[in-house]
């Protein structure tokens, strides 16, 4: 039986499997990003310049990597309406199934470093998370048409938790011993309209203490389905 809200009406959820396209191993799927400061310059960040948005690693390559999402996760109704009694869901205002899915939480297996059992916080990085936004003037920063690089579009509409944050751990045996880690949990406008999210490596430690692999990345949409919902 499903779990039923203060209303009576049934509570779903669903995943959304975010493709990984690297490989560490023919069985686990990872993306390896490597820090942009080997130092701690990546302490103190802040977007201030275009060259944050995408920077470069200090051993070569990217710092980033944008995981593509499998589908638009609109969160308003628009002028998408079921022309039924009901609108298809719980009033004449709820319009169609996917205006019902209001919240969402992000979480990601993560493996920091190179060293297996390194001990706490001995393997850690600082990383940002953004999201693009199709249509908009700059994809991910929030103002327009003249940019203000100090306004970048992070998840949940420009919530500056995710500007900087830190995270530490292990990466051994491809990932079987990294940990999960909760990036959002049950948050409205979450994504958007976004079509990817941009994970940026700032680092904070050496290379090999500050690398980052994103071995699985997961999306779970949350909502309700109404008095006419299948």
């Amino acid at each position: 039986m499903g779990i039923l809200s203060s209303s009576g009406l049934p509570i779903e959820s669903s995943q959304l499997q975010v493709n990984l396209v690297q490989h560490a191993a023919t069985t686990v799927g990872a993306v390896t990003i490597n820090p942009r400061w080997n130092d701690s310059t990546a302490d103190s960040f802040t977007f201030d310049s275009v060259d944050d948005y995408a920077p470069s690693a200090a051993a070569g390559g990217n710092a980033y990597y944008d995981f593509e999402l499998p589908m638009y996760t609109h969160t308003t109704n628009w002028y998408n309406y079921t022309h039924d009694n009901n609108a298809g869901r719980r009033s004449a205002t709820s319009a169609t199934a996917i205006s019902d899915i209001n919240r969402m939480s992000i979480y990601a297996q993560l493996g920091v470093g190179d060293s297996p059992h390194p001990g706490f916080d001995y393997s850690y990085t600082r990383i940002a998370i953004l999201k693009n936004h199709p249509g908009a003037n700059h994809q991910y920063i929030t103002s327009g048409p003249t940019p203000n690089y100090s306004e970048p579009r992070t998840l949940a509409d420009g919530n500056s938790n995710y500007v900087n944050f830190k995270v530490s751990g292990q990466y051994y045996a491809g990932g079987a011993y990294g940990g999960w880690y909760c990036l959002a949990h049950y948050q409205s406008n979450l994504i958007n309209t976004a079509t990817s999210i941009r994970i940026i490596n700032l680092g904070g430690n050496t290379d090999a203490r500050s690398r980052l692999r994103v071995i699985d990345l997961v999306c779970v949409l949350h909502g309700r389905l109404g008095s006419t919902g299948m």
